[in-house]
């Protein structure tokens, strides 16, 4: 029986790429999926025709959103030409791939879920509360002064973890701001974004919205260094290359902390 496949998104299109890395069930070592790999000339080029957003209408974007999270949580969605996933179908592969229990996968799907349905008043909280007139036209007035709004990156870059869905939610809220998003997934997670995207998509967002490119390191860079605004999660060794870069965002890395006591409790 063959692999379940997931295709690279060239800007909403699935592209079957040749060059595929197989990705493995934790528990036992053997191959779940096989993932289509992105080359950084491709994604140099793809970056150049970078979809514009400007078009569509702040408060259709958002009852996008509405729509998607309702997909995101309990519908079945493509995975790739003539795969779909349902959702317990992808709470047990990623369970099976990062080794994170299912328990910890549907909370983070409720914490997406409500990124989803929440995203107005969360695009209120990230513009202070600015009239979604002023996304749309670029100028307007607030509080009675003149103000105006413009993305200054053509697209978002996001290079992604594998131990930690919920952190997707961070890029989401660039789509109804109009700004289209590239992103390198987690090499055990590509079925977070690749969910969230294809949610997106069912509930009527734009192709151009979205590009998805599982890579190598030197893919990772290109689209940290192609973009005009990138995120990324990582270790020290992964992150400290941009640590002088203003216009890239780090997450991470994290540190646990433990703290030994002479008490009955000796591990905090």
């Amino acid at each position: 029986m063959s692999l379940p496949h997931v295709p690279i998104l060239r800007w909403g299109r699935d592209y079957d790429s040749l060059d595929r890395l197989e990705v493995v069930d934790h528990r036992t070592g053997r191959p779940v999926a096989q993932i289509g790999q992105a080359n950084p000339g491709m994604i140099r080029r793809d970056v150049k025709k970078a979809g514009v957003l400007r078009r569509y209408k702040v408060d259709r974007l958002l009852d996008i959103c509405t729509r998607a999270g309702q997909l995101f949580l309990h519908e079945t969605l493509p995975l790739s030409a003539g795969t779909t996933q349902s959702a317990q179908q992808y709470i047990e592969m990623l369970s099976a791939t990062s080794g994170l229990p299912h328990s910890l996968v549907r909370s983070n799907m409720s914490k997406i879920h409500e990124v989803f349905v929440q995203m107005t008043t969360i695009l209120c909280g990230l513009t202070r509360g600015l009239d979604a007139a002023v996304i749309d036209g670029g100028i307007g007035e607030q509080s009675g002064s003149p103000v105006s709004f413009y993305p200054d990156t053509k697209c978002l870059g996001v290079v992604m973890p594998s131990n930690s869905p919920g952190v997707n939610s961070i890029w989401m809220p660039a789509i109804p701001l109009k700004v289209p998003v590239l992103i390198k997934p987690g090499r055990e997670d590509p079925w977070t974004p690749m969910r969230i995207i294809r949610a997106f998509l069912a509930a009527g967002c734009p192709d151009e919205a979205f590009g998805f490119y599982p890579t190598d390191h030197e893919g990772a860079d290109t689209i940290l260094r192609t973009c005009g605004r990138g995120i990324i999660f990582g270790d020290v060794a992964s992150t400290s290359r941009y640590s002088e870069d203003q216009h890239v965002q780090i997450h991470g890395p994290g540190f646990s902390k433990i703290m030994w006591t002479s008490g009955p409790n000796i591990l905090i």
